[in-house]
């Protein structure tokens, strides 16, 4: 029988394999750069049939226009997933399972979505000032006031006040141009790099449960949790979640409304949930998926907490409670 040290190499082994074998298929399907071309325009529609339509440079104004709709298991399903490439063709097509069809036009380009940027002035003003360092600051322009009031509700209903949570990132006030003002974290793009140790995911998870569980205690759901929304501690040992705007966000849990609002979108508390299973893949492959289509499977145990996140139906996922016990019973 294997030593927990031994398992603790396999299942690294295993991380450092699946990396490489996502980043071969990243760097050499032609759908992205550097492979493929730049896109002037990329538009991605939920439905019965999901599809991506890619306007690929081509020296003219409007692009070249190229649906491919989402049947796994065939050559449009393949190549959204990165495991074939997109046939060498001139003109508008588009890729249905298996049969390619002409496109009689270039399809619209998606309607240009404006800043909706809200006044915060009022809100920036009651923050206190901070004489910002660079070494020890990061600062932010803020887009909402709702992050500013989230941000509050997390710190005792105050500035700087008392965090609820080490895991919420901590408003300290703001700067002389307005802007607000944090401590200065690495981001995941530097922390995943060096952790491939199911003891450090593990650790990870349960500080992003109890992030969340203090997050929902206050009655707010994130939305929009991801793996750029995660912050570290310069030795990677305290997970920090950042992004308080609670405004747009994430739309890949089934029950989220594809083009819905700010109010009638569907997000609630299971629905963060179901993005700690995206969260916990970007955890072991570093990186982000070029696209929401690619299959990222994760070793063994780890999938099975990924698996339970991602249920379909909201009611099926787990608790916070319930997740907490089931990544507590990971041998690390």
């Amino acid at each position: 029988m294997a030593t927990k040290n031994q398992l603790e190499i396999l299942f690294s082994q295993e991380v450092l394999r699946l990396r490489a074998e996502y980043e071969q298929r990243r760097v050499t399907t032609n759908l992205y750069p550097p492979a493929g071309r730049p896109h002037l325009e990329l538009d991605i529609q939920r439905g019965d049939k999901d599809s991506v339509t890619y306007w690929f440079e081509d020296g003219t104004k409007d692009g070249q226009c190229v649906r491919i709709f989402d049947v796994p298991g065939t050559l449009s399903g393949d190549i959204l997933r990165l495991y074939r490439n997109l046939p060498p063709l001139s003109g508008h097509f588009e890729i249905d399972g298996n049969d390619i069809r002409p496109l009689e036009r270039c399809l619209d380009h998606p309607e240009f979505i404006g800043d909706d940027s809200e006044d915060v002035s009022v809100h920036v003003a009651q923050l206190p000032l901070i004489q910002v360092d660079p070494a020890k600051h990061f600062v932010k322009q803020c887009k909402y006031p709702s992050e500013i009031e989230n941000l509050i509700k997390c710190q005792g209903g105050s500035i700087p006040g008392r965090p609820l949570s080490p895991n919420i990132v901590q408003l300290l006030g703001r700067s002389a141009d307005g802007k607000l003002v944090f401590e200065k974290l690495s981001t995941s793009a530097v922390t995943f790099s060096r952790v491939s140790s199911l003891a450090v995911y593990k650790s990870w998870i349960l500080q992003l449960i109890d992030a969340l569980d203090c997050l929902h205690s206050v009655d707010i759901v994130h939305r929009d949790l991801r793996t750029d929304n995660l912050l570290f501690s310069d030795d990677g040992s305290r997970l920090v979640v950042c992004d308080l705007e609670s405004h747009w966000g994430e739309r890949w849990a089934p029950e989220i409304a594809v083009q819905g609002g700010l109010n009638d979108s569907g997000w609630s508390p299971r629905s963060d949930i179901y993005d700690i299973g995206n969260c916990i893949k970007g955890m072991v492959y570093a990186n982000n998926p070029v696209t929401h289509f690619v299959e990222w499977n994760v070793p063994a145990p780890l999938q099975a907490i990924v698996e339970a996140c991602m249920r379909e139906s909201p009611d099926r996922r787990p608790s916070l409670a319930e997740l907490r016990i089931m990544v507590n019973k990971l041998e690390t």
